[in-house]
């Protein structure tokens, strides 16, 4: 007996849409707090700037070092997402 896919589909379907939706929303939320990161100057080595005692009250085993490493990684992930926003807004019911 042949198998239907037809409901393993939409279910696919409907994960991968949920998935993306949230993808861009965190998205979002990360470019955010990535301008505020750097409009408030938070890794510049300024009087704002991260210390390691401030980043260790939030996360123990954190330093301003990888804070700023995590920075900026966010700002590559952010990036890529935002190129191919339009493509995964397809995927948006």
């Amino acid at each position: 007996m042949a198998q239907v896919w037809t409901t393993k589909q939409q279910n696919f379907l409907s994960r991968l849409n949920v998935a993306a939706v949230s993808l861009l929303a965190a998205n979002d939320t990360l470019v955010g707090l990535q301008a505020e990161y750097v409009a408030d100057q938070y890794g510049s080595g300024q009087a704002n700037a991260f210390t390691d005692a401030v980043v260790q009250t939030v996360f123990p085993a954190g330093t301003a070092a990888l804070l700023f490493a995590a920075a900026s990684t966010v700002g590559t992930i952010t990036s890529t997402v935002s190129t191919n926003r339009s493509s995964l807004e397809s995927l948006r019911q």
